[in-house]
């Protein structure tokens, strides 16, 4: 098998039989004794690279990377499978957790600085994301902690971190964005203040049902579980409907725009560079449904009487 030249001509990486020292490629004013174990060519100090098999020169160490980088399993959003725990998930649990306990120790500042209502919305823009981690009793919490450990422990690994927590807060942002859009600004809607997960445990619902669907797993029992929850929120009193709808329509399309925009891997393309690519529209997607979210509540805003 003939060896690549790696771009250097032979008098870069001479003869070890003639009377000459060996120079390093990279830096010709320097002598060097050490080969590259892939290429043979000197290497110098600071060209060298140890491995576990002997020394690498800048150049191979860089080449392996890439393959190493491109041989690389990749989730279903073809970003890096990550190895360990959900910690996106368990981190959102703990905080909800931490909140609950703020509401009950101090529940007149929590409420106040943390609470999502439309009439304050534009004066306290964070509680668009606060109130997703407050709840309205022990049960609200444990039943939206408990769907959010299911989703997330299959959800996470499958999308990836980055991903998973993307779809997730920005449903909880559109949940909230539903509330203010559809409350009467003249109702007892406009005053009366939302809280919950619920917006964000929807988004989930409808990812994990667009992320089967795609990669060929059962669906039906998705829509039984997103259908039965949907049935609760129009029954059951003092269920912000708005803020549940938000969430699925956002978790949605955040999904299935991720899918869309995914580049495809072709044989012999460069999957580090798709994966960059794919991270940078994804990001894009993400960016574009926060935006759209600010221009309805600015636009809805401008028609709420003072």
């Amino acid at each position: 098998m003939e060896r690549p030249s790696y771009g250097y001509s032979s008098e870069d990486n001479p003869d070890p039989d003639s009377q000459s020292p060996p120079v390093c490629p990279r830096h010709p004013d320097r002598v060097s004794y050490v080969r590259c174990k892939r290429c043979e060519r000197p290497a110098c100090p600071d060209c060298q690279r140890p491995t576990p098999v002997g020394v690498l020169c800048v150049d191979c160490e860089r080449e392996l990377s890439k393959q190493q980088a491109n041989s690389r399993p990749r989730n279903a959003m073809g970003g890096r499978i990550g190895k360990g725990k959900p910690y996106v998930t368990y981190t959102v649990i703990a905080l909800c957790i931490l909140g609950y306990v703020g509401q009950t120790v101090m529940p007149e500042v929590v409420y106040q600085l943390g609470v999502f209502s439309p009439f304050r919305a534009l004066v306290m823009p964070w509680t668009f994301l606060t109130a997703g981690f407050l709840h309205g009793g022990v049960m609200h919490l444990l039943l939206n902690m408990y769907a959010l450990f299911i989703v997330g422990q299959y959800l996470e690994p499958t999308m990836g971190r980055a991903r998973f927590a993307a779809v997730y807060f920005s449903s909880v942002l559109g949940g909230h964005t539903a509330v203010y859009l559809i409350a009467d600004p003249l109702g007892q809607a406009w005053v009366t203040g939302t809280l919950g997960a619920s917006g964000g445990v929807f988004g989930l619902f409808a990812a994990m049902f667009i992320v089967n669907r795609r990669l060929g797993g059962q669906t039906a029992q998705i829509l039984v579980l997103i259908g039965l929850n949907l049935v609760i929120t129009f029954t059951v009193p003092n269920i912000s409907w708005q803020g549940h709808l938000g969430g699925l329509v956002i978790g949605a399309v955040a999904t299935a725009g991720m899918f869309a925009l995914r580049p495809k891997a072709t044989p012999g393309a460069d999957r580090q560079a798709l994966a960059t690519r794919s991270a940078l529209l994804h990001a894009g997607i993400v960016a574009g449904i926060v935006l759209l979210c600010v221009v309805l509540v600015v636009v809805k805003s401008m028609t709420v009487p003072y």
